[in-house]
This record gives C-alpha cells, sequence and structure tokens, in this order.
C-alpha cells in the first residue's frame, strides 16, 4: 500500500498555499470547494488566483516564502514555478510536522490529491499514488458515467432514517441486511426521480416487513475461479462483501481476498498436496453452526465449487442439517487454463468430446480406464497433474495414444507469473523440468493444443 486514504473535515485543516500561478489556482479551487481555511503567499498572482482570493477575502501576502509561514498551518500546498524553493518548503514542512503537497513531485509530498467524483455527501477518491495522473483521471471519468447524478440525494436520505432504522433492529447484522434490501428495491429509484412520498411508503413498508426475530443463515459456496479477480462473477462479489465469514481454501489468491467485506471474519482451512490439512468433517461443522448462529458463510473455493473439490460433501452435510445454501459458479481451471493458453477445448473434427480427469495415477487401486482415455477425437484435462506427468504420458502412450499427441502444461493461469508449456507426449516431461514448472498446474492433452500458444510470452 502506498498511501492511506483519508476523507478529512474541512474544518481542521488550515492551509497555506505558495504559489500564485495557474497550478495555484487549480489547488486552492479544490481547497475551497471543499470549505478549507486558506491563505496565499506569493509574489505576483495570476489573474484567476487574485479573483478567487477577492472573492472569499482570503489571507494574501505579497513576498517570498519564510520558514516562519508553517507555523499555524497543518497542510502546505508548494505550488511555485522554483524546484529549489520547493524542496525546501518540504524539508521545513517534514520537520515541523506539516503535510505537504508537491505539486508534480511525488517524492517530496507527504499528501496527494485524488480525482474527485462528487456526489455530496458521497465522495469518490481515486489516486495512483502519484504514479500515473492520467489513469487516475481516466478511472474518474468511467465512475462518473456509472455513477447516479442523484446518489447524493439517496445518501441524505438514508442518513436521515438511520437513528429509527437502529432503533427498530438492535442486532447489527439485521440492519445489514435491511439496508441491502432497501438498496436492492425500488428506493434508490424512487428517491432518485424525486418521488419522495412514494419512497416513504415502501420504506415504512420495509420497516414493517424486517426480520426481528432470529435471522435465517446462508451457506453460499461459492467458486472463485482460477486466480485472477477480475474472473469472479458478478454474484461472487457480491457474496464476498455480505459475507460474515468466509471459509477459504489454499489456492485461493491475495487479490480475491481482498474483495471481501473488510469486518467480515476470515478462516484458512486448506489442503496441500503432503500437508495434512483440517478435516473435512471439522469444516462441515463449522460452516453448520455459523449458519445455525444465523450467519451469512461464504465457503470459498478455487476454481468451480462443484469440480473437483469435496463441495459435493459439503453440500450434502448442509442438505442432511437443514441448512439454506445456495452455489455460486466460478470459473474452473480447465476453462480458466485453456482460455489463458489460447486453447479450444473442442474444435470440429479435433474434439467432440473433453474430459475433466483428477491426477490419482499413482495409486495402483485406481479404477482408471486407460484405454478409453487414449481415444481419439477427445479432449483431456487433468486437475492437479503435475507430480504424476510421467505416469500419465507413459500410460497413454502404452494405451495406444500417438507419442507426438500434443499436450500442454499450464501453471498458475491467470496470474501474471503464469508459465505455458507445449510439446508432445514423448518430449512434455524435459519441456516441463527445464521451464522449473511449479504452482497449480492443469494439463490439457489432445490435438485441440497444437492450436494454442507457444510459450508464456505469446499471451
Amino acid at each position: 500500500v502506498h498511501s492511506l486514504p483519508l476523507f478529512l473535515d474541512p474544518a481542521s485543516v488550515r492551509c497555506l498555499i505558495v504559489g500564485g500561478g495557474e497550478v495555484a489556482t487549480r489547488k486552492l479551487t479544490t481547497l475551497l470547494d471543499a470549505g478549507v481555511e486558506c491563505r496565499v503567499i506569493a509574489p505576483v498572482l495570476h489573474k484567476e488566483l487574485a479573483q478567487l482570493v477577492d472573492d472569499h477575502s482570503l489571507a494574501y501576502e505579497r513576498r517570498p516564502f519564510e520558514a516562519s509561514d508553517l507555523d499555524q498551518v497543518n497542510l502546505v500546498i508548494a505550488a511555485t514555478d522554483d524546484e529549489g524553493v520547493n524542496r525546501e518548503i518540504h524539508r521545513l514542512a517534514i520537520e515541523g510536522g506539516v503535510w505537504i503537497n508537491a505539486v508534480d513531485d511525488v517524492n517530496h509530498s507527504t499528501a496527494i490529491f485524488p480525482s474527485i467524483v462528487n456526489r455530496d455527501p458521497v465522495t469518490v477518491a481515486i489516486s495512483t499514488a502519484g504514479y500515473s495522473p492520467t489513469l487516475a483521471r481516466r478511472l474518474r471519468a468511467r465512475i462518473e458515467t456509472i455513477l447516479p447524478s442523484g446518489m447524493g440525494r439517496l445518501a441524505l436520505y438514508l442518513g436521515e432514517r438511520r437513528a429509527a432504522v437502529k432503533r427498530h433492529l438492535a442486532e447489527p447484522s439485521l440492519r445489514r441486511d435491511f439496508w441491502d434490501s432497501v438498496l436492492d428495491g425500488s428506493i434508490p429509484d424512487l428517491v432518485g426521480a424525486g418521488r419522495l412520498d412514494e419512497a416513504d411508503e415502501a420504506f415504512e413498508i420495509s420497516m414493517r416487513g424486517a426480520q426481528v426475530s432470529e435471522r435465517r443463515g446462508l451457506v453460499s459456496l461459492v467458486g472463485a475461479g482460477p486466480g485472477n479477480p477480475d474472473l469472479l462473477t458478478l454474484k461472487a462479489l457480491e457474496c464476498l462483501q455480505r459475507a460474515d465469514v468466509v471459509y477459504y481454501d489454499n489456492l485461493i489468491s491475495d487479490e480475491v481476498l481482498d474483495r471481501i467485506r473488510r469486518d467480515a471474519r476470515r478462516v484458512y482451512v486448506g489442503k496441500r498436496r503432503g500437508v495434512e490439512g483440517m478435516a473435512q468433517r471439522l469444516i462441515n461443522e463449522m460452516l453448520i453452526n455459523d449458519a445455525q448462529d444465523g450467519l451469512r458463510v461464504v465457503r470459498l473455493k478455487g476454481g468451480d465449487p462443484l469440480v473437483f473439490g469435496r463441495g459435493g460433501e459439503e453440500l450434502e452435510a448442509l442438505k442432511s442439517a437443514g441448512i439454506h445454501f445456495e452455489v455460486v459458479p466460478g470459473v474452473t481451471a480447465a476453462l480458466g487454463s485453456a482460455a489463458f493458453a489460447g486453447i479450444p477445448l473442442t474444435y470440429r473434427n479435433s474434439a467432440q468430446s473433453v474430459r475433466f480427469i483428477t491426477a490419482q495415477l499413482s495409486n495402483e487401486n485406481s479404477d482408471i480406464d486407460w484405454a478409453e482415455l487414449a481415444r481419439e477425437k477427445q479432449t483431456l484435462v487433468v486437475y492437479m497433474g503435475l507430480a504424476e506427468l510421467p505416469t500419465l504420458t507413459r500410460k497413454l502412450v502404452e494405451h495406444g495414444m500417438d507419442e507426438a499427441m500434443p499436450i500442454a502444461v499450464v501453471s498458475k493461469a491467470s496470474y501474471p507469473d503464469q508459465t505455458i508449456v507445449i510439446g508432445t507426449l514423448s518430449d512434455i516431461d524435459e519441456r516441463v523440468k527445464s521451464e522449473e514448472v511449479s504452482g497449480p498446474t492443469t494439463i490439457i492433452l489432445g490435438e485441440v493444443v497444437g492450436m494454442g500458444s507457444t510459450s508464456s510470452k505469446d499471451n
């Protein structure tokens, strides 16, 4: 994290602007719009800045900056065209514990002005920590298009009713559910359209119907996809934002975990190869107990929750206990790996079917029909297969598959450091060793692999 976002009470800010040009004018305009007390020091004022000083009766001194000017302020804007002066202001500000914004000089700033989307009292601030003001501006423009102009009116409307809702619903979780239901209903549109009488009527109906008795718990089995947070579904994001507690697996990326509601409890229940994890029975019990306590529980699983995980067992346990549940599908590893490797899993005249299999190949008691797996015109996708790759290739060749059959090993699909190794049954082992492949891995095997990328760099 490069910066700490804060929204300050403007009445607590005493600001000094050093400089009299166009940049100082822009900064002063922003500060005055927020209601900040400002004074200006500069030998000469730009015409527009002079007008602002007159219009707002601001304190202005026509002279160069002096060290004592920082004595009565807690924020200074260094907006002169003299780099040496700006750096001296920075040095003195640091010594005096004063926040400084040195315009276009992030290395000599302890405070940065964000791009603002204003729907007063709703404010969205966007910052790139000074790395790319243009990107911040583009993000602001995008948010401007999706944030309704009436959002401020809605915030005021809801704020005026917070105390009444708190009296009516003492339990915080019930209040959160109530406000979610209000925002999901017709009230925002009614307020935005100025139809306040109808909004009031709808609000009263919602209040009367609010659950003041026992809250019904819910368990959501949510697929997190292959790791890239952009591949989360909208429903998955909604579940993460409403959760009281999230039980998550080993392969959930930090970027996905960052989407969880800040005050939700997080519990790691992951399992890794060669490491004894939490017993599935205990995981099932925790899901059930939390739901019986009226909590919104998310069981967050990599890929899709019902493909090669223990989702089926958890689903069965929830049904047996009479727990309300929902399943939120995710992009399973097979689909994510194929997409990021540019491999179509089916293709006319090459593959009319796809098989998803898990690599339990070393177990001599495993009931695997190798001849069926080795037949033509199909695509095989092997989950968690890196350690079993030599066995997989050997068995398929023994049962009739051509050694020249294309095969892809995709590691960390959708991550920035993903690796895609493409070869044939005869040489893929050596290629994988040469690339030092590690991490979550999916193997794709079939004629369709020849249509994919030849290396990680292609995608």
